[in-house]
């Protein structure tokens, strides 16, 4: 039997932006009510808690930037009734998301996406509560696979430092560096690198790390976060020998999301 429960966690922009009213109506429409609701300041702790398919040594930067963007400021966390209580939740993060989220790291609203995943978040975010602190049920896995890990950047920068310096870059429309120059002079073409879901922030970036020799890590996270946003973003022109090292490269990391084409 179906949970008639689920929450949603309201991240600080939401509280900062003064969007919480709208999510409750989009809850109401939903046919849900909400049952009690926690204003909680979210922690390091906590982000590696919520979302263990990350880990330092695999996925620094990140969670480096969840932590930028989730901890220090207050979120709020509301814990829903209502018939088919998942799938509710889950159409009025849609719909809440599609009509405000602006940027990689601009989802206003969290909301589990499997419901091995929600008991286990659940019992986290709320289960210090008298009226909410009832277990979850579930009969799903309550983790979600491991997802794919890259280089530990914190050997080469202090990735919070970094992420401050990059944050006003990436509200909105991630920038775009431009590509990176290879040896060989101009051929007219060009390395592009789309959006993958199949790969991590960190996974990219170390593809990008290795394919681009000399690159900056600053302008390694922008390629990838503005190859992720925009679906197609030229990473690198340059000789056609060096486009095809670049370019086989990226495919020994495992990026598939990626080819030549004119400038």
């Amino acid at each position: 039997m179906d949970d008639p429960r689920a929450f949603l966690l309201l991240k600080p922009d939401c509280l900062r932006l003064k969007l919480s009213g709208s999510v409750e109506r989009a809850i109401i429409r939903a046919g849900l009510r909400i049952v009690c609701r926690h204003r909680v300041t979210v922690s390091p702790a906590d982000v590696r808690h919520l979302w263990p398919e990350y880990d330092d040594a695999g996925h620094p930067l990140a969670l480096a930037f969840l932590d930028r963007y989730l901890t220090g400021e207050p979120s709020e966390v509301l814990h829903l009734y209502g018939q088919d209580a998942f799938e509710a939740a889950r159409r009025v993060k849609r719909e809440v998301r599609s009509r405000h989220a602006e940027g990689p790291f601009a989802n206003v609203v969290h909301g589990a996406e499997r419901r091995g995943e929600m008991a286990r978040q659940a019992g986290h975010l709320l289960g210090r509560c008298d009226v909410c602190a009832e277990p979850f049920h579930s009969d799903e896995p309550p983790l979600n696979p491991a997802r794919p890990p890259g280089r530990d950047f914190r050997e080469d920068a202090d990735l919070a430092a970094l992420v401050d310096e990059l944050w006003p870059l990436v509200q909105g429309v991630p920038a775009d560096p431009g590509p990176v120059r290879l040896e060989g002079g101009d051929t007219g073409q060009a390395v592009y690198l789309g959006s993958d879901r199949e790969q991590t922030l960190d996974s990219t970036v170390t593809a990008l790390w290795h394919a681009l020799p000399g690159v900056e890590l600053r302008h390694a996270v922008l390629l990838a976060l503005h190859s992720g946003w925009s679906g197609g973003t030229p990473i690198a022109v340059g000789g056609r020998r060096a486009l095809d090292d670049c370019l086989r490269t990226l495919h020994t990391h495992g990026v598939r999301a990626c080819g030549k084409g004119v400038t």
